[in-house]
């Protein structure tokens, strides 16, 4: 099942850019958290969305890599 044309949208680097700036958001306010000794739900959901942004981020490099 080849498809010649990408159904995808397009990527821009401002796409890669927010996302980058949620991770480091998202970091910072973990390592605030972490370092009050805290390991609540909150730690985990942070941890959660960190790794789903690492994901898209992921994702993004590879599209715009591919342009």
């Amino acid at each position: 099942m080849s498809n010649s044309t990408d159904p995808s949208p397009s990527v821009s680097r401002q796409d890669l850019d927010y996302w980058l700036e949620r991770q480091t958001e998202y970091q910072r306010t973990l390592n605030v958290i972490e370092s009050r000794g805290e390991n609540s739900e909150s730690v985990w959901k942070l941890r959660g969305k960190l790794e789903a942004v690492g994901e898209t981020i992921a994702y993004l490099q590879r599209k715009l890599n591919k342009v």
